[in-house]
């Protein structure tokens, strides 16, 4: 028994007014072209079985992404011409189902009425309704041939409510008041207490036959549902007992490893300590003793230096009265000689030399004065700029007597003419700078030009550059950023420079193609330093009516996306190309070829540099201009060089002589210089002779006496001094010796401080002194010190960091880490050790024993019975596939283990153990021990992993809540340990099975008919398990809808697939294209074929029989 649709009614509906089409109990087929309108009535069941109004499921099989069809399109009829059947007027829409009831012989019918106003464009009157009896004789048509209206279906379903025709369960006479309680009741009273969502999904799937995630994917969701009922929340609540208590005893151990490891520290740093102290005591023996000793060697070198200090000092003394007798005759001769006129004349000479010496200096200075102010006339930049007359008056202030008036008129006069220079320099440099930047300019536009791009300021290369990184980190793809002039070319030379100089600054603007321009919109707001560029937002403009006007400049130019199209439209379409001001006055927006224009009522000059430098637009680098600018960078080049030449030469003057460091009479004295200095020379060369003269008498012994004194004065002198030397010597290491004697017993009496002498340790420094040098054993003992002294400091560091980790973990612990001793935290080990650890592991295997009774009898069993009544289920399918051939294919499903890491549970949830009687456990007193379940011992490790899946979260979000929910289910579902297959069984002639091929790994290798083989007989077979009856004795439909059938099966796979769907007693409704009817006529039961004439779509029942005869003869 089952329910069959027997009818359909169609009033309004895409291209048809009205039709009443009757269906068969098993295939009913749709035969028209591609367009006829097959999918036209396969949405309207759709729309009514489903209770939805979404596009999503509509007109799936055409797979044109273009044809994007809408409930609203198939009310209006709308065409793909852009017209429509039912456009601006009002009308009223019904499609309805009939159902029969093969078992009751009940009849029920279910649709949707739509009320549509000319004005509407979107659905605001519409109701989902049923009924029970047949369809209206009328076809749910009122006397004047429309369809009924609200009222007059109200009416139809009141009367039926009291008819006789009202004998099934449940209120089906009734419009329903929304879409959740249509869906509830068609799924449960009408079509039979079917799974509405599993129904909803595979029509859809058989509509568009592709099964994309594979056929084991479908078996699995289709063949083989969910089960139902567990225990989660029972065994959750235990397992988070079962954390709790784990987590203490967790805690404890954690408490008493990290406690035991401070104890370690401890005694380690305690030992570390005690060996230091010994190797210092070890140390200060070394210094005390060698001290002592150093002390005794030093006292001795005193007592030398002593004996050689008396002698150094009688010697100096002797030395010292000899050398005054020599300084009195010393006296007595210098005073003879002075005495007499020789000694005046020598003194004269000595002070005409000093200054010969002076003006021989001022002289020279006047000479270099003199040279610098010649400059002003040699230098050819200075004859350019510099005035005559300043030339004059420094030639004349050469040749004329040098006076205070004249300095000061010269020094006036160049300070003037410096003034002037320096304002020249400063023009001239802004020149050079000018044409420097104008040069840089020239070679960078003529470099982009060589290397074929465009000459765009750094700033829009940045911001573009920026804006696509931006882009490609959002979308994970690139996508273009353009530049607006780079995207259309000028088609009209004759118009090229109104165009650049009209568009200015928005040729340079960034844009996106739309579907980009809101999220680059957002992304360029971040991107604040590029403030002199802009974005266009082309997603705006193509949305925009943008009018282009005749004559305007938009028909000189050409794009090839229609979205730079609309752009230039907007920005240009408006602007009228006009010659002469009469013309431009006639419009509101205009240019002429001269590059005069007129917008807003304002007459302008457009700016130069847009259409001549400027120029960039178009989709190529445009090299006529290449030539020219080459010659322009050589043009400004000789301008730049001869730039620096003057501003060098101005920069050269302002350096020259201008007198202003001398004091006007001082250039006096300068200049005079010369002349005198010849007057004194000429003084200094007859004293000197007269001295010479005199150098010949009396003069001439007393010469000889100061000589020989002062000879001897040297030689005391020396005498002296070397004494002196050696007293110093010897005085300074009689005071160094003393020095070290007196800080060496400082030092013992410090090291003797609380030193407690200690025999043992004393004799056994001494007899390693014996043995070694002292430095030897100090540095031995130093070297050991200093790694103790590491030591200690590392073991220190060890110690208080595991101390404050423990803080850190247990802050409530007391403890501040910087104890003296660690007896506190020993005291707490011992606690711990004693005290805490026996009592929580107690309670923690009492909480195991709990978690694996529920996990076992609850889970895991249920599991295990799910997985084995599967696999009958499987096996029954398989006896009713092996009795199909199709074609000359054998079919049969396969389940096995998961091959991902589900996987590795299967062998545990098959385990024969599981068939056996579980262990009764005493969930309180836990008298049985796990050690003794030998289910346990062999999957312990496995249990302990699946217990893990159905941990509670410790969060208390929704979210958290609801994920945490999901990962129970799933691993509570027997489907995720298995892995379901389709394979091909290839047998011999003995019937012996030889290979089997599986159908997803055969899936692009067969011909298109093997490959759709398999799709239809899971999917048909899916069906049949929806269908199948289980809780309850109602009759359930058993439609499929397939749309575009068999595309790729010959005609004996598709009449195997017919037989097969008829075996599972299936009622179809397949639309095919005209072409296949002729080979799958013979094993369908109701034939319609489709036209469409003028937008009107016509159905014609065909005749099977006289349709076989027509083919026949």
């Amino acid at each position: 028994m089952k329910k069959i649709f027997t009818r359909m009614c169609l009033n309004n509906w895409g291209g048809i007014s009205h039709k009443v089409l009757e269906f068969n109990e098993y295939v009913n087929l749709f035969s028209g072209m591609s367009g006829s309108g097959k999918s036209t009535v396969m949405d309207a069941i759709q729309v009514i079985l489903y209770g939805s109004l979404s596009s999503n499921f509509l007109n799936k099989a055409a797979d044109d992404a273009k044809n994007k069809r809408s409930v609203m399109s198939y009310l209006r009829g709308a065409q793909k011409d852009g017209s429509a059947n039912r456009d601006n007027q009002d009308f009223h829409t019904i499609i309805a189902l009939e159902i029969k009831d093969t078992a009751t012989q009940n009849i029920t019918c279910v649709g949707a009425f739509f009320e549509v106003r000319k004005g509407d464009t979107e659905l605001h009157k519409y109701s989902y309704f049923s009924h029970s009896g047949a369809m209206p004789e009328d076809g749910y048509l009122n006397g004047a041939g429309a369809a009924y209206s609200k009222r007059e279906l109200g009416n139809l379903i009141e009367s039926r409510k009291s008819s006789k025709d009202n004998r099934g369960r449940g209120d089906v006479n009734r419009f329903y008041a929304s879409n959740e309680a249509y869906i509830s009741n068609l799924n449960d009273v009408i079509l039979g207490y079917i799974d509405g969502s599993r129904f909803r999904t595979m029509q859809k799937s058989s509509i568009a036959l592709k099964m994309s995630n594979g056929t084991g994917q479908f078996i699995r969701d289709y063949m083989f549902p969910k089960s139902e009922g567990t225990i989660i929340e029972k065994l959750s609540e235990q397992l988070g007992a079962y954390r709790d208590i784990k987590e203490k005893i967790d805690d404890v151990k954690m408490r008493i490893d990290m406690l035991s490891s401070i104890k370690e520290h401890g005694m380690s740093f305690i030992h570390a300590q005690t060996e230091l102290q010994l190797t210092k005591t070890k140390l200060r023996i070394i210094d005390i003793l060698d001290a002592k000793n150093k002390i005794e060697a030093w006292d001795a070198e005193m007592s030398g230096y002593e004996a050689d200090l008396v002698s150094l000092k009688e010697t100096k003394k002797a030395l010292e009265a000899e050398g005054e007798e020599i300084v009195s005759q010393l006296i007595k001769v210098r005073a003879d000689i002075q005495a007499s006129d020789l000694g005046s004349k020598k003194q004269h000479l000595k002070d005409l030399q000093e200054k010969a010496d002076l003006l021989a200096d001022n002289s020279s200075l006047w000479r270099h004065i003199s040279q610098r102010l010649r400059q002003w006339g040699e230098d050819e930049v200075a004859r350019d700029f510099i005035s005559n007359s300043l030339l004059e008056q420094i030639e004349a202030f050469e040749r004329q007597k040098v006076t205070v008036e004249r300095c000061e008129q010269l020094k006036a006069s160049i300070q003037s003419e410096k003034e002037d220079i320096d304002q020249l320099r400063t023009d001239y440099n802004e020149q050079k700078k000018e044409a420097a930047r104008k040069l840089d300019e020239k070679k960078q536009l003529v470099d982009d030009i060589k290397n074929n791009r465009k000459s765009y300021s750094e700033t829009i290369r940045q911001a573009k550059t920026s804006l696509e990184q931006k882009l490609l980190n959002l979308y994970g793809k690139k996508i273009k950023v353009h530049v607006f002039a780079d995207l259309f070319d000028i088609t009209d030379p004759e118009w090229k420079n109104a165009i650049e100089g009209r568009l200015g600054s928005l040729k340079l603007c960034l844009i996106t193609e739309p579907e980009y321009a809101h999220n680059a919109a957002a992304v360029f707001r971040s991107l604040k330093r590029f403030e002199d560029v802009h974005l266009i937002n082309s997603a705006a403009i193509i949305k925009e009516d943008n009018p282009v006007f005749d004559n305007s400049l938009y028909e000189a130019v050409s794009a090839k996306d229609s979205y730079v199209d609309e752009c230039l439209k907007h920005y240009i379409g408006r602007i009228v190309k006009c010659r002469s001001v009469e013309e431009l006055e006639k419009v509101r927006e205009g240019v002429t070829p001269d590059c005069y224009s007129y917008s807003n009522f304002i007459f302008r000059h457009l700016k130069k540099r847009d259409y001549t430098t400027g120029t960039c637009i178009g989709s190529r680098v445009s090299k006529e201009k290449l030539a020219s600018y080459e010659l322009e960078i050589e043009q400004l080049e000789e301008k730049h060089k001869e730039l620096l030449r003057i501003t060098g030469g101005l920069r050269s003057i302002m350096e020259y002589e201008s007198l202003s460091q001398y004091e006007s009479w001082h250039l006096v004295k300068l200049a005079e210089s010369k002349e005198e200095l010849a007057s004194v020379m000429e003084k200094k060369a007859e004293l000197e002779q007269e001295i010479k003269k005199l150098s010949e008498g009396e003069f001439k012994e007393l010469e000889e006496k100061r000589k020989q004194l002062e000879k001897v004065q040297k030689e005391l002198s020396e005498k002296r001094d070397s004494n002196d030397e050696a007293l110093l010597k010897k005085t300074g290491l009689y005071e160094t010796v003393r020095t070290k004697v007196k800080d060496k017993k400082e030092q013992l009496a410090i090291l003797s401080q609380g030193y407690i002498s200690n025999q043992q340790l004393e004799e056994e420094v001494e007899q390693k002194l014996a043995r070694i040098t002292p430095v030897t054993l100090r540095n031995k003992l130093l070297s050991q010190k200093n790694q103790l002294e590491a030591s200690e400091e590392e073991l220190a560091g060890m110690l208080s960091s595991s101390r404050n980790e423990y803080i850190r973990k247990y802050p409530s612990c007391g403890f501040t880490g910087a104890e003296k001793s660690n007896e506190v935290y020993l005291d707490k080990l011992a606690e711990y050790q004693k005290n805490y650890e026996p009592k929580y592991q107690e309670e923690f295997d009492k909480q195991v024993t709990l978690v694996y009774n529920t996990l076992r009898q609850n889970i895991i069993a249920k599991i295990h019975g799910d997985i084995k009544a599967a696999q009958r289920h499987k096996n029954e399918i398989n006896r009713m596939l092996r009795d199909t051939s199709f074609a000359d294919s054998t079919y049969q499903i396969k389940i096995e283990a998961a091959k991902n890491e589900d996987g590795q549970f299967y062998e545990m949830l098959m385990a024969p153990e599981l068939d056996s009687k579980n262990p009764e456990f005493d969930e309180y007193d836990g008298q049985i021990s796990l050690g003794d379940d030998l289910f346990f011992q062999k999957y312990e490790q496995k249990l302990k992993l699946l217990t893990d899946k159905f941990m509670p979260p410790r969060a208390d979000d929704d979210r958290s809540l609801k994920q945490s929910r999901q990962e129970m289910e799933k691993y509570a579902d027997y489907r995720t340990y298995l892995q379901f297959n389709m394979y091909e069984q290839v047998t011999d002639e003995n019937g012996v099975i030889i290979r089997e091929n599986y159908v997803d790994d055969m899936a692009g290798r067969d011909s298109g008919g093997e490959g759709q083989n398999p799709k239809y007989v899971a999917l048909m077979a899916g069906f049949a398990m929806l269908y199948m009856n289980q809780s309850n004795r109602d009759s359930k439909i058993k439609l499929v809808l397939l749309d575009e059938a068999f595309s790729k099966m010959d005609q004996k796979r598709s009449e195997v697939c017919l037989k097969y769907a008829r075996k599972l007693d299936l009622q179809l409704i397949v639309c095919v294209p005209d072409e296949r009817l002729q080979s799958l006529i013979r094993n369908v039961d109701c034939v319609y074929g489709f036209r469409r004439n003028q937008n009107q779509i016509s159905m014609m029942h065909i005749d099977k029989g006289k349709y076989l005869s027509m083919l026949e003869g």
